[in-house]
C-alpha cells in the first residue's frame, strides 16, 4: 500500500511554482490500476516522484509497502520503478540486452544468472528478437517496451508510468491498455498512470483528480463521470459529454 500521512511539499528554489502540497492524505492499494490526472502544474507528477522517493515531503509522511520513503531511499527504489514520458531519458545501454542487464547490475544479481532472467523479460513484453539490437534503432513504442522491461526484470511493487499514451495512436493506445491488466493480474503490482488522455480514464480502477497541488477528488471513473466537478479542470473523455447531453434534453 501507497500511504499520504499530512503531506506537505513545494519547491523552493523555484519560485515560477504556483502550488504548493498542503497536508495531504491518501492511500493507494496494491492491486489497482490508480489513474491520477489534472492539468498541467496540477501537482501529479510531483505525487508520483514523492511516491518513488525522487523527492522527500517537508512535512507528514510516506509509506511504501511500509517503508518511509525519507528514510529507505535504497529499499524504495526497488519497491517502484517508474517508467518516464520520453524513454530516451531513462534508457542507458547500447543495446536492448544491456539496457535490461543494468537493473540486474544494480540489484548485485550474479551474472550467470543474467541471461536467463534477461530472456525471460524479453519473452514476456515481446521484444525477444530485439535484445542484440542497439536502442538507437528501435521505434517510440519499442523503446517504451524496453523501458517497462528494465524496470520489471527488478520485480518492483509499484509501477508509476508518467503520460504513457500521450503520443500513441488509438490502436497502440488499446494495446497498452491491454498489457497493464495483465501485468496487474500476473504481477500483482500496483499500478499508478500519471495522464491528461481523457480515453484514458475509465481504464483505471481508481481516480486522483489534482489541481494546484491539492487532492479534489478520489474515487471511480462512474464517480467522476457524475461529480460534475471536473470542468475547468481536466477535460472529460467525449463519451461522458455525450451521455450529459442526452440526459439534460431527456430530463
Amino acid at each position: 500500500m501507497i500511504l499520504f500521512d499530512r503531506v506537505s511539499f513545494r519547491y523552493k528554489s523555484n519560485e515560477e511554482t504556483s502550488f504548493a502540497i498542503r497536508e495531504v492524505s491518501f492511500s493507494c492499494r496494491q492491486n489497482l490500476i490508480h489513474g491520477f490526472i489534472g492539468g498541467n502544474g496540477s501537482g501529479k507528477s510531483t505525487y508520483a516522484r514523492l511516491i518513488a522517493g525522487l523527492l522527500h515531503p517537508e512535512a507528514g509522511k510516506i509509506e511504501v509497502c511500509g517503508l518511509d520513503t525519507s528514510a529507505e531511499d535504497a529499499q524504495i527504489h526497488r519497491k517502484v520503478g517508474i517508467i518516464f514520458q520520453n524513454p530516451d531519458n531513462q534508457i542507458v545501454g547500447t543495446t536492448v540486452e544491456e539496457d535490461i542487464a543494468f537493473g540486474l547490475e544494480n540489484l548485485a544479481i550474479p551474472t550467470n544468472d543474467m541471461p536467463e532472467k534477461i530472456q525471460q523479460i524479453a519473452e514476456e513484453m515481446g521484444i525477444e528478437n530485439l535484445l542484440k539490437k542497439p536502442v538507437h534503432h528501435l521505434s517510440g513504442g519499442q523503446k517504451q517496451l524496453l523501458c517497462i522491461a528494465s524496470v520489471l526484470v527488478m520485480q518492483p511493487e509499484w509501477l508509476i508510468f508518467d503520460e504513457p499514451t500521450s503520443h500513441l495512436d488509438p490502436w497502440s493506445r488499446r494495446n497498452f491498455w491491454k498489457m497493464l491488466e495483465i501485468l496487474k493480474q500476473q504481477r500483482q503490482v500496483g499500478i499508478i498512470v500519471i495522464s491528461q488522455v481523457s480515453d484514458d480514464f475509465e481504464n483505471f480502477d481508481s481516480i486522483r483528480l489534482f489541481a494546484d497541488g491539492d487532492l479534489v477528488f478520489t474515487g471511480s471513473p462512474e464517480e467522476l463521470k457524475v461529480a460534475n466537478m471536473a470542468d475547468g479542470l481536466i477535460h472529460l473523455p467525449e463519451k461522458w459529454q455525450f451521455e450529459k447531453l442526452r440526459e439534460a434534453e431527456n430530463a
